[in-house]
């Protein structure tokens, strides 16, 4: 009788352990082969993670399970998407099988007949002006040096350019490009624009058919060169020659996932896919985050930016609401100046944009939205866009509210004129956009300097959920006493809170911020285990 091959498993759930089952006789598998099996009474497709595995002390071989098949309809995980997901995992605190869940809708049949189609066909190669064509000469230098590149400073459309001809490059090698953008509205206005080059295009977001795709999963797995268009969840895209990932807006919060785990941010993973897969990367923004930014400047970035000739500067007219209410220039909300120039507007056939909180706007032949909504419309269709109560979006208690108003105003500002009225006319940000000037930023970056906040730390926020808040708060009391004394030999992180049951965690950017994240990954385990409570982790929050 041949000895009983073991196997170890990940399943698509939130498990710090990997289950071990045998391997019936006569049935081979791999590591990295799917495998049905049955845990906790459930059916779930798993990945084989090692092989000819030793059951620990304690258990009965005899208790434990075969798996059910071996899936072959399904493709074998390679070892390098395997170190993607280990890299996820451990960079923002969760399981492997967490991460595992957030691809497993990918395991579908394929269909009887299928062949791969030559999508590398390329329509048109973009003409580029002298600076841009210097900036894209700047990239691929940097790319042959091994340099994640931010370019800054220029509009969507120069930008797209850039991407474009970098994209043509990679393709001709055989190389494939993932294009991530931000939400699906964006990826519908950057479409038009790919397609005048690349026409067999693949669109990768969360409004496809699952049918769709799984046929660029197919692709991928080919090998053959392609670029894909999408949302963050197209990082997980199984790519087997990828060459480029562009990550355009970087600095957009959509890029980062809420719920469930892993709570990731795409523009990070990008460079550690990048890492991975042996591609290069470029990140883009008019208005950098300012970790992208101080990563530029601090030499692990190569910043790049056109010369004031490719700059898609477009005019931004400040209102003083404060100023105009005692010259009696208001109506309501609306100040005389602001009509004037939507009627200027109107009278050539433009449209307007008008960004508000008002329930009840004043207006009359406008379109409204809110800041929230605003972000993602396609803005490219008006001649005008008024942002009204500006000053409401300077959010006294978060850190990071002069660098989000001025990446908001500024992509507003990317495509057409801007008015923006405010009863803060002489605060910085507004100064920096109407006088065109970027020292805004060195101030920000003294600011979070002197506080210790991101860029120069790494934060890592705690939400103990409970259904009882006078139990919540107490829980968060404990875990935040304990994860003091937990962290303290780790440089002594700043830790806030807890308030309302969650806590942060600043983490200096030294030698011992990996090992004092799994201590506390490790601490917050034990007290979910110990006091039968769910706790969200949620590495760079933002």
């Amino acid at each position: 009788m041949s000895a009983i091959n073991y196997i170890q498993v990940i399943v698509p759930l939130k498990l710090d352990w990997e289950p071990v089952y045998s391997v019936p006789d006569g049935l081979e598998v791999a590591e990295g082969d799917r495998v049905s099996v049955i845990f906790s009474n459930k059916e779930y497709i798993s990945v084989v993670s090692k092989l000819h595995v030793v059951p620990w002390d304690g258990i009965c071989q005899r208790d434990i399970q075969p798996i059910l098949e071996k899936v072959n309809y399904l493709p074998r995980i390679t070892e390098r998407e395997l170190h993607f997901w280990k890299i996820i995992a451990s960079y923002y605190l969760c399981t492997l099988g967490e991460v595992y869940k957030s691809v497993y809708f990918q395991d579908q049949k394929p269909p009887r007949k299928w062949t791969p189609k030559d999508r590398s066909a390329i329509a048109a190669d973009p003409m580029l002006s002298p600076s841009l064509q210097d900036v894209y000469n700047g990239t691929l230098d940097a790319f042959s040096k091994g340099s994640t590149v931010l370019l800054y400073g220029t509009g969507i459309q120069s930008r797209t350019d850039i991407y474009l001809k970098l994209a043509i490059n990679a393709i001709k090698n055989g190389k494939s490009v993932l294009y991530l953008v931000p939400g699906i509205a964006v990826s519908a206005f950057v479409e038009k624009h790919v397609r005048e080059v690349f026409p067999d295009v693949f669109l990768y977001h969360s409004a496809q058919t699952a049918a769709k795709k799984r046929d660029i999963v197919l692709e991928a797995r080919q090998g053959r060169p392609m670029l894909v268009l999408g949302t963050r969840s197209s990082l997980f895209i199984p790519f087997s020659n990828l060459g480029l990932v562009i990550v355009d807006e970087e600095q957009d919060v959509f890029y980062k996932q809420d719920s469930p785990a892993p709570r990731y941010h795409a523009r990070e993973c990008a460079i550690m896919m990048a890492s991975v897969y042996g591609a290069n990367v470029i990140l883009g923004s008019a208005t950098p985050s300012l970790e992208a930014f101080h990563n530029a400047r601090t030499g692990l970035f190569t910043g790049i930016a056109p010369s004031s000739t490719a700059m898609d500067n477009l005019p931004v007219f400040l209102i003083d609401t404060a100023a105009e209410r005692r010259k009696r220039g208001m109506v309501g909300e609306v100040s005389l100046k602001l009509l004037a120039e939507v009627r200027k507007v109107a009278d050539s056939g433009g449209k307007v944009l008008v960004v508000s909180w008002s329930e009840e706007p004043e207006l009359q032949g406008v379109t409204y939205t809110t800041p929230h909504a605003v972000k993602s419309m396609p803005t490219d269709e008006y001649s005008l866009i008024a942002v009204l109560q500006a000053d409401s979006l300077l959010g006294r208690q978060d850190f990071r509210s002069d660098e989000r108003t001025l990446q908001l105003l500024r992509h507003l500002n990317s495509s057409c004129p801007l008015v923006i009225q405010t009863k803060e006319a002489g605060h910085p940000v507004f100064q920096a956009l109407a006088k065109a000037t970027d020292g805004l930023y060195d101030n920000m970056m003294a600011e979070r300097r002197t506080f210790g906040y991101p860029p120069f730390t790494r934060m890592v926020k705690l939400e103990l959920k409970d259904t009882d808040e006078n139990r919540q708060k107490l829980r968060a009391r404990f875990l935040g006493n304990r994860v003091k004394e937990v962290l303290r030999p780790f440089s002594d992180p700043l830790i806030l809170g807890p308030e309302q049951g969650e806590i942060r965690i600043f983490f200096k950017r030294d030698k011992n911020l990996t090992a004092g994240k799994q201590a506390l990954y490790k601490e917050v385990t034990s007290f979910e285990q110990q006091y039968s409570c769910h706790i969200i982790i949620d590495v760079d929050p933002v």
